[in-house]
């Protein structure tokens, strides 16, 4: 994972590479783009050779940074580094157990690290002797057999690979940023390793690129070599250079804007390391279940997925603390993970109580902070109502009532020792509600449609770790007071030269539109429904790149009858 220092020696913006707008490459299948996102909860483990000090170096606590980097942080030099790798047996190791665990806990997938920032290989890899079946005397192929225990016990495997190597001499020396360039003939050298993994250990289902600073041609390469031997194999964000197929958050980060891509947060038990650290202080069990838990909540809520990491042992065993948490928030997905899994974010309002998702029929209320009296406000819920009630136990009902788009829930009567719990609220028909913002009509009976006042979709994109920022990749509008059919639409693009070819998408029916720089698009005739809730969506008519922002500060939809 990331050091978060300064990035000494980057480039500044203006020098770097420019992400070219047309990123055309294979893309995943529909089907494996569902089934990624349908994961909601998976499991990263952080192993390897920095597992064996445990955060500890010749007796000293290496305080600095994550364990897993030990290497950098410890001072240790490349023949101390390799020394270790003599005492490095994880008997304990055991797949068939990681992955029951991983699947009692209601995981969907795991994520190994085959190669850290360290150099050190969990494979066999053919490109250096510095792996566990080489280098160690448990001469082993962890990520083999991983991935028959996975593929046996039918959950998804996927792999980390770092894209920087501080064993490998062709590449830069180790650094305070781990986001340095990538050298020709390391270069090189990833795509040898990267060939191993797609070739050797069967279907993949993601393959977690993580850190250093690739040209836009090394990224796409690397990209596209995954595709040739993968082609349903989902490619993280951080191969970067808007090559990934779902955007990654910071570490333990989750974003407080409203995402319109695929997207993950990762996630570790404790916020200071992802690999083990034998004098991590591990406290009350439940508070840190129900900490994870929330997270993971908020996440699947905003339309995400969620990557918690363990770390195991140094003789390969799962920390018991760890185990207990995820065996924990098992209990919790055993009779609430339906309002979980193949569900979707709500586009209902912001409440006061916790948060929502939907799926067809059926809203998820998760009570978060639900207040003392157990009597909740829903606001924005347009839809009939059929009936409230506990998800752990349906037959529990509570009384719903509502009116004018607010209905009011009483759970105080609701007894349960769910750690949260999950209301479920069924509807008929579509579901009816009223948007976070909605654009009235002027006093002439026109709408000003513009950045300020839409709804934003965002992704991530960046050149490495610290240049990563939210872009926006759609706007949406929602119209009330619309009292006829027929409008007249100009657009504007104020403040760029630069052509655009936009879709333009209203209440479901899309057309292409193409703006000529500062001119303005003039009398495009539209059909809006009357005396009814209109939606008007701009994004990008090219979506070979879905990351790329719109650069819709400008960008100016006046409708008039």
């Amino acid at each position: 994972m990331s050091l978060l220092m300064l990035s000494v020696g980057c480039k500044t913006e203006k020098e770097q590479e420019t992400i070219p707008a047309e990123n055309i490459r294979p893309q995943p299948s529909p089907q494996a783009v569902a089934q990624w996102r349908d994961q909601k909860f998976s499991m990263f483990i952080h192993f390897g050779l920095f597992s064996l000090p445990g955060g500890v170096w010749k007796g000293e606590k290496i305080t600095k940074g994550y364990s897993e980097q030990i290497r950098a942080h410890g001072k240790i030099t490349k023949e101390e580094f390799h020394e270790l790798a003599k005492g490095f047996n994880p008997v304990n190791w055991n797949p068939d157990s990681v992955v029951t665990l991983a699947k009692r806990a209601g995981m969907k997938s795991i994520v190994i690290t085959s190669k850290h920032h360290d150099g050190f290989a969990l494979y066999d890899t053919k490109y250096s002797d510095f792996n566990i079946v080489r280098a160690t005397p448990y001469k082993r192929d962890i990520l083999k057999e991983l991935s028959d225990a996975c593929k046996k016990q039918n959950i998804k495997f996927g792999v980390y690979f770092s894209l920087i190597d501080w064993d490998y001499p062709e590449a830069l020396p180790i650094s305070e940023h781990n986001s340095d360039s990538i050298p020709p003939r390391h270069h090189e050298f990833n795509m040898h390793q990267v060939e191993e993994l797609m070739t050797h250990y069967g279907p993949i289902s993601e393959i977690w690129f993580d850190m250093g600073k690739p040209t836009y041609q090394q990224s796409k390469e690397l990209a596209d070599l995954v595709r040739k031997y993968q082609p349903d194999c989902l490619v993280s964000g951080r191969l970067w250079n808007d090559q990934g197929d779902f955007a990654v958050m910071g570490d333990n980060a989750s974003p407080d804007f409203k995402m319109g891509t695929l997207w993950q947060t990762p996630a570790s038990m404790f916020d200071e390391t992802w690999g083990y650290r034998s004098w991590q202080e591990r406290n009350d069990i439940t508070n840190k279940t129900i900490e994870k838990l929330t997270s993971l909540i908020k996440v699947v809520s905003n339309g995400g997925n969620y990557l918690l990491n363990i770390g195991p042992m140094e003789d390969g065993g799962i920390v018991p603390f760890e185990r207990d948490v995820l065996l924990s928030i098992g209990k919790w997905f055993s009779k609430n993970g339906e309002a979980v899994y193949g569900s979707m974010s709500s586009p209902l309002p912001e409440q006061s109580w916790g948060v929502l998702t939907s799926k067809p029929q059926n809203l998820s209320m998760f009570l978060l902070n639900a207040p003392a009296d157990g009597k909740l406000v829903l606001k924005g819920f347009r839809s009939a109502p059929k009936r409230a009630y506990l998800l752990s136990d349906p037959s529990k009902e509570v009384g719903i009532k509502c009116l004018e788009g607010e209905c009011q829930i009483n759970v105080s009567a609701i007894r349960s020792d769910d750690l949260v719990k999950v209301i479920v609220v069924e509807y008929e028909g579509k579901l009816e509600y009223t948007p976070t913002k909605i654009t009235e009509k002027a006093e002439d009976g026109s709408y000003q449609l513009n950045a300020a006042n839409a709804i934003k979709y965002h992704s991530y994109s960046g050149h490495d770790y610290y240049s990563t920022k939210p872009t926006v990749i759609k706007l949406e509008w929602f119209l009330k007071g619309v009292d006829q059919e027929n409008y007249k639409m100009n657009i504007r693009n104020d403040g760029s030269e630069e052509s655009k070819k936009l879709l333009l998408n209203i209440n479901g029916e899309t057309s292409e539109i193409v703006l000529q720089g500062n001119r303005e698009l003039s009398n495009k005739m539209v059909n809006l429904k009357p005396h009814a809730l209109n939606s008007i969506q701009i994004s990008l008519a090219d979506q070979s790149n879905p990351h790329q922002d719109i650069k819709a500060d400008g960008l100016t939809l006046t409708l008039k009858k």
